[in-house]
């Protein structure tokens, strides 16, 4: 599932970006790679930015980058 699908307020493990290498950069300078641990804690209406904490960091990625980042449950 991609980042937009995901629950709130659930550790979530980065499976994949699939995006280009610009974005791919981006999200890594922002700390987010395959295998962080990240907790999405809120998702905006109408396509706004979703809220993410990552380690003691608090993050806005926005609608069209997090369609390109797939996710797991960490529990899974």
């Amino acid at each position: 599932m991609n980042l937009i699908q995901a629950k709130s307020n659930v550790d979530l493990i980065i499976k994949s970006i699939s995006r280009g290498r610009r974005g791919r950069e981006r999200l890594m300078n922002m700390g987010i790679r395959e295998g962080v641990i990240i907790r999405k804690l809120s998702q905006q209406p109408f396509r706004g930015p979703i809220i993410l904490k990552i380690g003691n960091s608090t993050v806005a990625v926005g609608w069209r980058m997090a369609e390109f980042i797939l996710v797991e449950e960490a529990g899974e």
